[in-house]
């Protein structure tokens, strides 16, 4: 049997064979997008009120929370992703190259959960649409709306970007695919032609270059400015935020790659597909970015409390030594600990998937909380003395509905997994 055949056959297996696993986990993210709906049917027949957002002039609440943070948490996630998948094909890292459509894969539906979350902090969904019908009389004004256009042209140019490459992996398994899919495959290969993979392969070069470009200079841009540039909100006004949040979506991403990849390798027996020496690279990478963003927190805080304003240095001083302590500490323990976890593994050379695995897993759910304590903090403590200092506590109408998104992502990824091919097909002889 050719080597092409061995890696076609077990590409083919999660779409072929369904497993117990994947019916039970299933039943478990249905079950928790139905919880979901409900919280959410209970939000819009009764309002916002059922969550712990407050106006600022309602006891001393805050107007953004958990859900602002959720946005932030997978924009950054999503950017990460087509970094990672656009990186290995501009620099051509063949060894790398399976992980190249799950990280796509993971921007897309990265951005969708994005895209959920603001229609649900939004409230009233339907004004949702004001986003398209008042474009033109807003792009100038205001920061929300050049928001919306950096995240729409990434799911665009991702989603075409996908597609680009899957192609040919389709047409090669057409005739070993499931029927019922028929569909689908045809629209993903429309137009395709013999011979046209070269030119195909030229066009996605430029345009993974374009992506990385346009989030480096967008996605490292466009979100810290909405919080960067004002000026009246201690503790986000700063030239520092744009690689602060950048380094934080690369660090979620690279985590999120890792997870996706591992449970894929140990639940399909891929590890010839993707080998080890891949996710020590991969660990290496989440080492670098930690450290980086460890790095960032210090800087933050060094010039809060030395030479920051009296509003700025008061947030410090929550994070470190009041209110806020209780969250901010655990956190910064868990990404010092994560350091030194993957620094002793690096050097030893002892490298194991499960623990990389689980550090990653911590990881990600660190950095969301890491996101609500960018958002909230500034929130609470308002420079106009005509404010108090706010409270905020996230209720489960909150929880409940960002576990249900988060649960939708994670079952679109397994039925995106369940109709295409997840890795490039390897030819052989």
């Amino acid at each position: 049997m050719s080597s092409y055949k061995v890696t076609a056959e077990k590409i083919l297996q999660p779409i072929l064979h369904t497993s117990k696993i994947f019916l039970v986990s299933a039943a478990v993210l249905l079950a928790l997008m139905a919880v979901g709906a409900y919280a959410y049917l209970t939000q819009l027949t009764q309002g916002l009120i059922v969550t712990g957002l407050r106006d600022w002039g309602m006891g001393g609440g805050i107007p953004w929370g958990a859900y602002i943070s959720t946005f932030v948490w997978y924009v950054g996630i999503a950017h990460g992703g087509i970094a990672i998948s656009a990186s290995i094909r501009i620099m051509k890292l063949d060894e790398y190259k399976p992980l190249a459509r799950m990280a796509e894969l993971l921007t897309i539906l990265s951005l969708t959960g994005a895209l959920i979350t603001i229609i649900v902090d939004s409230g009233r969904p339907d004004r949702i649409f004001n986003f398209v019908v008042y474009y033109l009389e807003t792009v100038g004004d205001s920061p929300l709306i050049w928001d919306f256009t950096v995240v729409l042209a990434y799911f665009v140019l991702s989603a075409i970007y996908l597609g680009m490459t899957m192609r040919e992996d389709v047409i090669k398994l057409m005739s070993r695919l499931p029927s019922k899919y028929k569909l689908l495959y045809r629209t993903v290969t429309f137009g395709h032609k013999e011979g046209e993979k070269e030119k195909v392969e030229q066009i996605a070069w430029w345009l993974a270059l374009s992506l990385v470009i346009l989030m480096a200079l967008l996605s490292g841009g466009v979100i810290p400015w909405i919080f960067g540039l004002m000026p009246s909100q201690a503790g986000w006004f700063g030239a520092v935020q744009g690689p602060y949040f950048l380094t934080g979506a690369l660090t979620s991403a690279v985590a999120g790659v890792i997870v996706v990849a591992a449970i894929a390798v140990k639940v399909f027996h891929w590890e010839d597909l993707i080998s080890e020496k891949v996710f020590k690279g991969l660990s290496k990478m989440l080492l670098i970015l930690t450290v980086i963003y460890l790095w960032f927190i210090l800087n933050e805080h060094i010039t809060a409390q030395y030479a920051g304003p009296t509003a700025e240095k008061a947030i410090s001083d929550a994070l470190l030594y009041g209110s806020l302590s209780t969250i901010f500490l655990p956190v910064l323990a868990i990404l010092i600990l994560s350091v030194i976890f993957l620094a002793i593994q690096t050097l030893r050379k002892a490298f194991s998937l499960k623990s990389t695995l689980a550090v990653s897993i911590i990881l990600l759910l660190t950095f969301w909380v890491k996101r609500l304590l960018i958002v909230m903090p500034s929130l609470l403590y308002p420079r106009l003395t005509l404010y108090p200092v706010g409270s905020y506590t996230p209720t489960w109408v909150e929880y409940t509905i960002i576990t249900a998104t988060v649960s939708f992502v994670a079952l679109a990824y397994m039925i995106f997994m369940k109709i295409f091919p997840i890795m490039e097909i390897k030819e052989g002889e």
